[in-house]
């Protein structure tokens, strides 16, 4: 061979044809995608995300606004009728002392004393009015997960069996709560009262350092209480032990949607309210720092934007305690089963633990 020929053997050579006695046999399958989870009501049935769990809370209210709303607005029109009354009497009267050069000042003890005691307070009642919130919205959220309409009556007809375990764990926490308030700004309260211009004010302001930590600890430690008083029809001490067993091991999960949750509730709160305020020139007196400008009627409006903000907001807030309560039994306990099973058969969320 010369020249540009092709070696022996180096050219294309013929494929050799398929054997067409063998039998065929069909691709396999491609793997098929997960089924999605189940999602009778307001929430899929598993471990919640944070989304989900605020979309929830929200999706629960707007699907019950009877029962959730109008529950809210007798807790909180009791509420600001306390907080209207405990600050006419508290911050508006503030005693006042006249300067060398003739200028009104505060006096420094006593604005002390009264704006700690309001804390106190207020702290309880706020304690109060989540924690029966969280209970009613526990009740609405108990059969809306399943996909069950709830009615004013519904949830009436749900919390009555359950009303004093859960006015129980109530006061228990907020007793705990309000104890822990007391407990750190009591010496300079005490301070502030006996005249203590000084001393009283530093020692309450040591205080709310002091009592920071352990009440943010016990109030995110017990704060799924009242939703177990009313889906597992617990007794009060068995509930709270309840609550710690949830949360331990995901109290910082659990603390800081809880935050989340209350900033929400706080800015929805402040902007309804917003208007009231401007109307009834409560802002002026607020900006002026002086208490003493405050009338009536700047109470008054200031009670009455919290009553429409906390209205709307509180419920939100809990429940997301609530769904926050679900989440944790989903992920420790397999609660989505069992609520898949109740929702085929629309019977609640009432399980034993």
């Amino acid at each position: 061979m010369t020249g540009w020929s092709a070696p022996e053997g180096a050219g294309p050579t013929s494929p050799t044809p398929p054997d067409l006695s063998a039998p065929w046999a069909p691709a396999p399958p491609l793997p098929a995608p997960p089924p999605a989870p189940p999602r009778p009501g307001i929430i899929p049935l598993r471990p919640l995300g944070v989304g989900e769990l605020l979309d929830g809370s929200f999706t629960a209210i707007r699907t019950a606004p009877i029962a959730s709303l109008g529950i809210a607005a007798i807790v909180m029109l009791v509420n600001q009728a306390i907080f209207l009354l405990m600050n006419y009497l508290l911050l508006r009267p503030v005693r006042t002392t006249t300067s060398v050069d003739g200028t009104t000042v505060a006096d420094a003890s006593d604005a002390a004393a009264r704006v700690g005691t309001v804390y106190i307070v207020t702290a309880f009642i706020t304690s109060v009015e989540l924690l029966l919130l969280t209970g009613v919205m526990a009740a609405i959220i108990g059969d809306r997960v399943v996909g069950k309409r709830v009615t004013l009556k519904d949830a009436r007809a749900r919390l009555r069996p359950v009303a004093w375990p859960l006015l129980r764990v109530v006061a228990l926490v907020t007793l705990i709560v309000a104890g822990t308030v007391a407990l750190a700004l009591g010496p300079g309260l005490a301070a502030s009262a006996g005249g203590a211009d000084s001393g009283g004010p530093a020692l309450i302001g040591i205080g709310f350092l002091l009592l920071i930590v352990p009440v943010l600890y016990a109030w995110t430690t017990l704060s799924l209480a009242p939703a177990a008083v009313v889906l597992e029809r617990h007794g009060a001490r068995a509930a709270l032990r309840r609550s710690r067993k949830l949360v331990h091991g995901a109290w910082w999960r659990v603390f800081w949607v809880s935050l989340l949750a209350w900033v929400i509730a706080y800015l929805v709160t402040v902007i309804l309210s917003l208007p009231f305020l401007i109307f009834g020139g409560g802002l002026s007196s607020v900006f002026s720092g002086r208490s003493d400008n405050l009338s009536f009627i700047n109470l008054l409006m200031s009670a009455l934007g919290g009553f429409v903000g906390g209205t709307l907001a509180r419920p939100f807030h809990g429940g997301v305690s609530a769904l926050l309560y679900i989440d944790r039994r989903m992920r420790a306990e397999g609660l989505d089963m069992a609520l898949h099973e109740a929702s085929t058969q629309a019977t609640g969320i009432s399980i034993p633990s």
